[in-house]
């Protein structure tokens, strides 16, 4: 029998000593990765300078082209063509339809010259109807021709009296066209008397008042 207060060391119940636990040791945890690597930093972007920008009452400065056909607009209006440069466009369009009148004559009387050509090459072995036709075809690119040069001196003729540069530059070369066809190719009366006019004309288109009329060739 045993007394109040004390345990028997063969009762199931006593207590067990239990081991302390080791409060020391790191608790489980994940795996370590090991050092973090660093993340490539973004290349910075050049910086790209801005073009000032244009207020709206700001003024743009035109070209050397816009301001070459302004100064010409300006003199057409407030400083009229020379009487030298206005009159040479009246010769020009006569030395054309001086030329195109005669080609109009000569389709009109067209059988005659054809007789005449006949006449003329006998001893050729072209037969009449290869004469007509030829001399037909003749006519007819001529008198197109003339009717062509007729509308380019009045076309460019008339651009000259505003002081362009380039008209004078066509003009010019279409009435030496002209004159160097009738003097040397043509040489009948009628184109001779127009190559006479275009002659005049160019006179008076390269005369030093009209010249001066022109602006001067831009520098480059």
């Amino acid at each position: 029998m045993t007394k109040p207060g004390n345990s028997d060391p063969a009762e199931p119940n006593a207590d067990k000593a239990v081991p302390d636990e080791d409060t020391t040791s790191p608790a489980p945890g994940p795996a370590d990765p090991g050092p973090a690597r660093a993340e490539p930093k973004p290349k910075a972007r050049p910086k790209v300078a801005k073009a000032p920008r244009l207020r709206d009452d700001e003024p743009i400065m035109p070209t050397a082209d816009e301001a070459a056909m302004r100064a010409q607009a300006k003199r057409r209006f407030e400083e009229p063509a020379p009487r030298t440069l206005r009159i040479s466009v009246y010769f020009f369009v006569a030395a054309g339809l001086i030329w195109l009148a005669s080609m109009v004559l000569s389709l009109y009387y067209k059988q005659d010259l054809i007789d005449a050509q006949i006449d003329a090459s006998k001893d050729t072995d072209l037969s009449p109807e290869q004469i007509a036709d030829g001399v037909t075809q003749i006519l007819w690119v001529v008198t197109i021709a003339a009717f062509t040069f007729t509308v380019f001196l009045g076309l460019f003729g008339y651009k000259a009296t505003e002081g362009t540069r380039r008209a004078r530059t066509l003009v010019t070369i279409v009435a030496t066209v002209l004159v160097l066809f009738h003097l040397l190719l043509n040489g009948t009366p009628p184109g001779i008397l127009s190559a006479m006019f275009a002659l005049v004309g160019l006179g008076l288109l390269w005369s030093p008042t009209a010249r001066r009329y022109f602006p001067q060739r831009e520098r480059r």
